[in-house]
């Protein structure tokens, strides 16, 4: 269900960034590259844990023996590979962040994820995905400038993940903990930076509602439900409590990329990028989002 969440998020960028889908060709390919790059981190994702899995959660494929460990390593590297030379092929700028986003997927799953700094290398594979989508709709004449609504809501993406990882911490077990309440408060910094940060544009762009008034509010109303079960996370700790906060916090990077795609081109686009709800909803109730 999670990867839905990175077709919305890098498929909005470019909408916002281009005004829609044109050219089809590089929209189409960057929204591949972005799928390769985040299959082969959960892939590879998995290939790090073997151990862990084994001891922990026997029944997953990699520990079960239902896929071998030496035909998930190649997989996993495959797709981190094809991903990075599919986004060189949209230009140097897309392969250049999706270089860095292949590096930053390979310290997560690797030595970060049991560190104190798991959330910000999660947090920051976010923010480049976005960035992704957005640098293949970009011109860069005079070097490379990336304008700073861009920055504004690839990093507020990126702050909201990292604040929704923190919660998760010790998702399995509950219990209370000062990162419920860290977590929270950052996640609600993240969604603050992706209602405002339209607002920092520097030209006036010919977006499809205000982003004085209309549009936070709009991003507000989207982050309402989030900001609700995360605290009531907070209150209320149990493994239950927290897992509903992730998995709704997770599914709702949709909508947020849909009002991105609403502000940059247009209600029909905005409505395409919401629909990814759907599947995403129906493969959540047969897989775990985490």
């Amino acid at each position: 269900p999670n990867v839905f969440t990175v077709i919305a998020d890098v498929g909005a960028a470019f909408l916002l960034v281009a005004g829609g889908p044109d050219p089809i060709n590089l929209f189409l390919l960057v929204l591949i590259a972005g799928i390769a790059l985040y299959w082969a981190g959960m892939i590879l994702n998995d290939v790090f844990d073997i151990d862990r899995d084994r001891q922990e959660r026997p029944t997953r494929p990699i520990a079960a023996g239902h896929i071998s460990l030496s035909t998930a390593t190649r997989a996993g590297w495959a797709l981190l590979i094809a991903g990075v030379v599919i986004a060189f092929a949209c230009g140097y700028v897309p392969g250049t962040v999706a270089l860095v986003l292949a590096v930053m997927i390979v310290a997560y799953d690797g030595p970060l994820k049991s560190t104190p700094l798991a959330p910000a290398a999660m947090g920051s594979c976010r923010f480049l995905s976005f960035l992704l989508g957005a640098s293949t709709a970009l011109t860069f004449d005079n070097g490379i400038e990336i304008p700073r609504y861009v920055i504004g809501i690839a990093g507020g993406f990126g702050v909201y993940i990292m604040g929704i990882t923190t919660m998760a911490r010790d998702e399995a077990t509950g219990g209370r903990s000062p990162l419920r309440a860290t977590g929270l408060v950052v996640t609600i910094v993240g969604i603050g930076l992706l209602a405002l940060s339209p607002q920092t544009a520097e030209q006036p762009n010919a977006w499809h509602t205000d982003v004085q008034r209309s549009f936070p509010l709009l991003v507000g109303m989207i982050g309402l439900p989030v900001i609700l079960r995360a605290g009531r996370a907070v209150i209320d700790p149990t493994p239950t409590n927290i897992q509903n906060a992730i998995r709704v916090g997770i599914l709702s990077i949709i909508p947020f990329a849909a009002a991105m795609a609403f502000l940059g081109a247009g209600p029909i686009w905005g409505l395409a990028v919401f629909g990814l709800v759907l599947p995403s909803i129906v493969l959540a109730a047969r897989f775990r989002v985490t």
